[in-house]
């Protein structure tokens, strides 16, 4: 795949004063330390690119919702220095927040680049941002940050609790040194799917000048154009989104049993602690800070997460459970590192759920999850120090809560964190029992209260899926996004029947399908890339020949009016695939995946069998609406621009319909005036 580079078409923000800073003096990073500064560009230019030829068949189908052409080609730019701006003082805040610094001291200001020395108080921004710590020591997400050459990676998002850069007493220092810390822009990608989908839209910090005109104004308030970031509670912050933003303040109780479960004094065996808790309690952000606190206080050099939530994973999209090995810190939303290829990790195993809960089907659920951890206590035969972090669904009621009862009861769990102090009764009741039945404490602590996100558990489900189709090849280790849309994305071309067939079966999960109608409910629709390693795994004689559809589709027969799930013990997840399309003349799948070409090479290398599966994940109708996005995208930009004149070339409810002529899965009704489709056939008459 052709790798994109950002482009930057915003808007001109508003002013983005600093609190209560003073300019000492100005100073040049050392090139030998590693803060990542490359510059995209800010031209955007149309390119035709040639669509895959089986992305086009003659019939009708949800597939075509899916087809389009034109691309975006972007040039680079170089970087460049700007005068140092006089700053005044911050105005009055618009949402006080304890977490806000009142005093700390600018050294250092360039282009992209804020050396800040801090006092007592902790420092909050919003975007994208490395910080390297150049003296004493800081607190962000659990982690502490020493003095060192490295710079770590912040995303910063409005959807989430603001990561809180705390000044702390260095260890290893003198006790009165100052905290100096440098804050450099870095750009990813992942601003710009807000072309492909308006979820991703003022999320960040807006703190960028498009017009090229870079102007060093006497009272500081023209931000500068290639920072990513702002401080919180500065005018320009306001700009980014109507919703509250929240500095992630620990609730009491918290820091002490983040410090209790990663003190240095080694365990025997290693801290292995489960966190489960109500949906929308905090669960998640305590254990982003229990696995960075993991890394940082434990003299480990890694630890492991197991993962299985699978409605809101940490590392993988939705529909998947995994064990992940950590040996870095990360800061941010899961929807900012939805896949194991990021710097610093690495994929042990993963299994395909096919749903974003485990009520479908609870028992292989479990059976998933003991799976991953018997790999696990492989793992500790070679690093007996390592710790272990899980991370549980928020499905605490009903089965949900004799799921979990099983779990505390089958694992050999050395703590059980519940993240409430306020019940429900009966289920602290019940895993009290559990506990105390394996004497393991368990720990209860207050929610985290957020006040009314900007995004749903819905919504962030559906940007991280998004996120996950939209990972271009890393750069230096970290991850990169490109803004194409789906359509116009190259697809992997994996052939289903003939003497180069490359996938065994496909398997459909729950209810029996009538295989005339397999076909259609594949089109269009995500499904889980799944290694059978024995045939054990395959619930039917696999010396029978498999049966196949009249289009040739080879596809895994049910059992009783229902198809059982592939065996987690000989089977094992390489991620996830959107069907574009399905060429019944090569017998050829389209599919849209960020998997590397070289692990479908080495299944077939190793004569393994790929089998896709189709669960009950949601149907993503945001890779529908993309190329309709990315017009509406271009248009608006070119009114903004001044190329077109918005009286004629302002996107209308005209628009829209003639869009979706030729889609016969997409209605034209919208919100409001109608503008955006939101409705999605699904009847496969």
């Amino acid at each position: 795949m052709e790798q994109k580079r950002e482009s930057r078409v915003d808007g001109r923000p508003p002013t983005c004063p600093v609190s209560a800073v003073r300019i000492i003096s100005e100073r040049k990073l050392h090139e030998n330390y590693h803060l990542d500064t490359s510059e995209q560009t800010d031209d955007v230019t149309n390119a035709n690119q040639t669509s895959d030829p089986g992305a086009n068949r003659p019939i009708q189908s949800r597939s075509q919702a899916l087809q389009g052409s034109g691309d975006q080609s972007i040039k680079g730019n170089t970087n460049r220095l700007i005068d140092r701006p006089v700053l005044k003082d911050r105005e009055a805040p618009q949402q006080p927040s304890t977490s806000i610094p009142s005093q700390h001291t600018m050294t250092s200001t360039l282009e992209d680049t804020l050396t800040v020395r801090l006092d007592d108080n902790p420092l909050t921004l919003i975007g994208q941002y490395q910080i390297w710590v150049r003296k004493g020591a800081v607190s962000v997400l659990g982690a502490t940050l020493h003095p060192s050459s490295a710079a770590y990676r912040v995303f910063a998002p409005s959807t989430h609790s603001l990561p809180v850069i705390r000044p702390i007493r260095n260890p290893f220092g003198p006790a009165e040194q100052p905290v100096e810390i440098t804050i450099v822009s870095f750009r990813s990608g992942i601003r710009w799917l807000k072309q492909v989908s308006p979820h991703f839209g003022r999320i960040w910090s807006t703190a960028i000048n498009v017009s090229g005109d870079i102007t060093n104004q006497a009272n500081g308030t023209e931000p500068c154009r290639r920072r990513t970031y702002s401080i919180l509670n500065t005018p320009s912050v306001s700009y980014v989104s109507k919703g509250p933003l929240n500095p992630l303040d620990l609730p009491t109780g918290w820091q002490p049993l983040l410090t209790s479960l990663t003190s240095r004094n080694q365990r025997k065996p290693p801290t292995i602690a489960l966190v489960c808790g109500p949906k929308g309690s905090g669960k998640s952000s305590f254990v982003r800070m229990l696995s960075n606190g993991s890394i940082d206080t434990r003299g480990a050099r890694f630890m492991a997460l197991l993962d299985i939530d699978p409605g809101q994973p940490e590392f993988s999209p939705p529909g998947e459970v995994s064990l992940v090995q950590i040996s870095s810190f990360h800061f941010g939303p899961p929807y900012c590192h939805p896949s194991t290829s990021g710097q610093g990790l690495t994929l042990i195993r993963s299994h395909h759920i096919g749903a974003t809960s485990p009520r479908d089907d609870p028992q292989h659920y479990l059976q998933c999850v003991l799976e991953l951890f018997k790999h696990y206590k492989q793992l500790l035969v070679q690093h007996p120090s390592c710790p272990l972090v899980v991370n549980t669904a928020g499905w605490i009621q009903g089965r949900g809560l004799e799921l979990l009862f099983d779990l505390i009861q089958r694992l050999d769990l050395t703590d059980v964190v519940y993240t409430s102090t306020a019940g429900p009764p009966e289920v602290v009741d019940s895993i009290n029992q559990a506990t105390e039945a394996r004497s393991t404490p368990l720990h209860l602590i207050p929610s985290q209260p957020v006040e009314a996100p900007s995004r749903d558990a819905t919504d962030l489900r559906m940007m991280q899926t998004l996120s996950y189709f939209h990972l271009d090849e890393p750069e230096m280790g970290h991850l990169r996004w490109d803004p194409t849309s789906i359509q116009e994305m190259a697809t992997e071309r994996i052939r289903y029947a003939g003497p180069e067939q490359s996938i065994y079966a496909v398997q459909l999960l729950g209810p029996e399908v009538d295989p005339e109608f397999l076909i259609q409910v594949l089109e269009g629709c995500v499904v889980g890339l799944v290694v059978v390693e024995n045939d054990t795994a395959l619930h039917f004689d696999h010396l029978s020949p498999l049966p196949r559809t009249s289009e040739q589709i080879p596809y895994i027969p049910s059992l009783a009016q229902t198809t059982p799930p592939l065996s987690p013990f000989h089977s094992h997840s390489l991620g996830q695939g959107l069907i574009r399309s399905i060429d019944t003349i090569s017998h050829t799948f389209h599919l849209v995946t960020p998997v590397p070409h070289s692990i479908f090479a080495s299944v077939c290398t190793q004569q393994s069998k790929l089998v896709l599966v189709r669960g009950s994940l949601d149907t993503p109708a945001w890779a529908y609406k993309e190329d309709l996005y990315k017009q509406m995208y271009r248009r608006k930009q070119m009114v903004k621009e001044g190329v077109a004149d918005e009286g004629t070339q302002k996107w209308t409810r005209e628009d829209t319909k003639n869009w979706a002529d030729g889609r016969p899965w997409m209605h034209a009704d919208g919100r409001r005036n109608g503008e955006r489709p939101k409705r999605l056939r699904r009847d496969l008459k």
